[in-house]
């Protein structure tokens, strides 16, 4: 129930992710793969994919939702947990294959966790002479209450795909590209700033960020403070370098690795460990055309 339970849920917490198939938002699936890609041992397999992102993401939803609803629900029990458990050493060669220590990250436990389930499925089975009774007394090897589960699993994966799907979180404002500072201030003039334009200050929301990468390609994310005020921050997390997700209920950055939470309003600082040191400022600017840019140099 908890490995079905919590497969199910990733797969919900993607679909309520308004970014997750955004290009311009910080957790756009794309930016993952990219970042996941990084030293990862099958970035060979990454590479591709990353051409392919949208499908990836599509793919990955489905997968989380089958198994673990399949699981809960009895659907292909063996299945699923090979599927688990495959699926789990795929994110731990790949996701949490930076975590050092090796034991803080979570999907290699996954991975044996699904594996010991599917061990004790097996060794479970009815034996050989119990199949052949069963089948002798004329049982079908495929039975109704297994094309019942089979339907009922799919029914389910489409109401729960589709409920989250309306009832997540709002929608990612897009952005594009950044690097490190403080906040930066509207100029009364109407001179502008040389360097690579990221957005219009009118254009942005409070509390609404968007992503963009730095002139090194390291992932980052702008914030309006107020009408005149933006700030930008790196998103790699300072304890062991994941890349922290934005969640707009508690308005903080977070590290989906360890928990760590930073406070975007007050220079990114700790709100919750394992993290101790804040998120490294990116400098931007506003001109006074309104435009938010990443200077030159920066």
């Amino acid at each position: 129930m908890f490995l079905g339970g919590t497969f199910a849920y990733a797969g919900v917490q993607k679909l309520t992710d308004p970014g997750y198939l955004t290009p311009s938002s910080p957790t756009y699936i794309g930016t993952q793969l990219s970042e996941f890609a990084r030293g990862s041992p099958i970035a060979w397999l990454l590479h591709p994919l990353m051409h392919l992102p949208v499908a990836v993401g599509v793919g990955v939803v489905v997968a989380e939702l089958a198994i673990g609803l399949g699981t809960l629900l009895g659907v292909a029990p063996l299945t699923t947990a090979v599927g688990g458990s495959l699926t789990s050493l795929l994110l731990w060669l790949s996701a949490t294959w930076h975590v050092h220590p090796y034991f803080l990250g979570s999907d290699s436990i996954y991975a044996v966790a699904w594996a010991a389930l599917a061990i004790g499925i097996w060794e479970s089975r009815p034996a050989p002479s119990a199949v052949a009774i069963a089948s002798e007394s004329g049982e079908p090897g495929f039975d109704r209450r297994t094309f019942i589960r089979s339907g009922v699993l799919a029914g389910t994966m489409l109401v729960v795909g589709t409920v989250a799907k309306v009832f997540g979180r709002g929608a990612f404002q897009g952005g594009a590209v950044a690097a490190r500072q403080a906040p930066a201030s509207a100029s009364p003039s109407t001179s502008t700033i040389a360097g690579k334009k990221i957005a219009n200050l009118k254009d942005l929301a409070v509390g609404k960020p968007i992503g963009f990468d730095s002139s090194d390609g390291e992932p980052s994310v702008l914030f309006k403070l107020n009408d005149t005020e933006v700030v930008a921050f790196s998103r790699v997390c300072t304890h062991a370098g994941c890349i922290v997700d934005y969640d707009g209920s508690s308005k903080l950055l977070y590290c989906p690795c360890h928990g760590a939470e930073f406070d975007p309003v007050r220079d990114a600082e700790v709100v919750t460990g394992p993290a101790v040191a804040p998120l490294p400022r990116v400098e931007v600017a506003v001109d006074g055309t309104g435009r938010v840019v990443l200077p030159s140099g920066a």
